[in-house]
């Protein structure tokens, strides 16, 4: 298990705006994970092996032949569509390619390493060698930047993202088209709503709330829920991304480049997304064990037991401040394991969509802050609570009382009046 401590790095604030940095530390946590380490040794698909194979499919065609010769000098021990490996090479430490190449291997290897640059999971050391690993590029390494509200003109815009990396839109999803043939962005390349961190408070249930993933290069849209408590506590109501997220009804999201199990425009079906413009290799997201997804891709692997409380994403709000109590971020990466032509140990592959491995961020309320929730905030709301039904019915009483008073008096005003 793998612990991960997030900081949001201040640059500037001006006015409404605020420019900062995200910094991720990732480390491994040897209490939560007993008997389990970092030295375990899992048997997985080769992702580097199919990642490398299909993008150069993909690029240069006519030289796959000969980039069978290559193969063991790029992958090393390695050079099989399937790999053992230790637990902490996949993730962190990285798995070589290219260390020996020898001279067919130099020769592919030249060609490799410019793909390679473009991939967020691939880092080139001394020497030329390459180094694949699933999180690394996430550790200690800051963010692009953000410009978000403050909230001090509108609460309600507390946290909005106005710009990231320099642009109030994204660049990896597919733009319209005007009537001039001028591209103009599209609804998949938006940046909606918070860096998830934060929501603006008074919650509106009734509206959907958005959060921006760098991950995967997108804005998700979550939606009321339920009502739950945190800690038999905290009040607060859960918004999350269901069958919606991932449908594929918005085409944009549609490269056109992943070459697999598609439908006959090319576009994956529904639960699956092409990640190749957000992490610069031919991998697809979807929900972990698929779920949501188009049989056609749960079908192919033996195993799957697809659930919407462990498997869906989510986020718990304290309704009156906006706070996150609670929330789970959940994605599985996939590849298609399949034939590529000239690499002869990829004939036997059928063509299936194939889990790398999911990963689940969660997050909750540490016990200082629920403390602190509770005592500055809604111990005066139950307090009022309270108060308001006390103070009605006090009030009806001194009516009631004031009512019988005013009778009294006009009957004996009457009185004497008579007398």
């Amino acid at each position: 298990m793998l612990v991960s401590y997030q900081e949001r790095i201040i640059e500037d604030v001006d006015g409404d705006k605020v420019k900062y940095r995200m910094k991720e530390y990732l480390e491994f946590d040897e209490e939560a994970s007993f008997p389990l380490t970092l030295d375990d040794e899992v048997t997985i698909v080769n992702v580097a092996y199919h990642g490398v194979l299909q993008t150069a499919e993909m690029k240069f065609p006519v030289l796959m032949a000969a980039m069978a010769l290559a193969m063991t000098g790029v992958f090393g021990a390695n050079n099989n569509p399937i790999m053992t490996t230790k637990v902490g090479a996949l993730l962190l430490d990285g798995i070589q390619l290219c260390a020996n190449p020898g001279l067919f291997g130099a020769i592919a290897c030249a060609q490799i390493r410019p793909l390679a640059a473009e991939v967020q999971n691939i880092e080139e050391q001394e020497g030329g060698i390459l180094e694949f690993s699933i999180l690394r590029y996430k550790h200690d390494t800051p963010s692009e930047l953000y410009v978000a509200s403050r909230g001090t003109e509108d609460v309600s815009d507390l946290g909005h993202i106005f710009s990231f990396n320099g642009s109030s839109y994204l660049s990896n999803w597919v733009n319209m088209k005007n009537d001039e043939g001028d591209e103009t962005p599209g609804v998949c390349n938006m940046i909606n709503g918070t860096d998830s961190g934060i929501f603006a408070p008074f919650v509106n249930r009734d509206k959907s709330i958005y959060a921006f993933n760098t991950d995967i290069c997108r804005s998700v849209e979550l939606r009321y829920q339920n009502e739950v408590v945190y800690q038999d506590t905290i009040p607060a109501a859960r918004f999350s991304a269901n069958s919606w997220f991932l449908d594929n009804h918005q085409e944009c999201f549609c490269l056109n480049t992943t070459e697999g199990i598609t439908r006959d425009n090319g576009c994956l079906y529904t639960g699956a997304m092409e990640m190749f413009t957000c992490v610069g290799a031919l991998m697809v997201m979807s929900y972990p064990h698929f779920l949501y997804a188009d049989s056609v891709y749960r079908n192919g692997v033996i195993g799957l037991v697809p659930n919407e409380e462990s498997h869906r994403l989510f986020v718990d709000l304290e309704p009156h401040t906006g706070t996150v109590v609670r929330g789970m971020k959940r994605a599985q990466f996939n590849i298609f394991m399949r034939r590529i032509d000239g690499i002869p140990d990829t004939y036997n592959l059928r063509t299936t969509l194939t889990p790398i491995l999911w990963i689940e961020e969660g997050m909750n309320l540490p016990d200082e802050y629920v403390e602190m929730l509770n005592d500055r905030l809604l111990s005066s709301l139950r307090l009022v609570d309270i108060l308001i039904p006390v103070a009605i019915a006090l009030s009806c009483l001194v009516l009631l009382v004031g009512v019988t008073i005013l009778i009294i008096a006009k009957r004996n005003t009457n009185k004497n009046k008579n007398g």
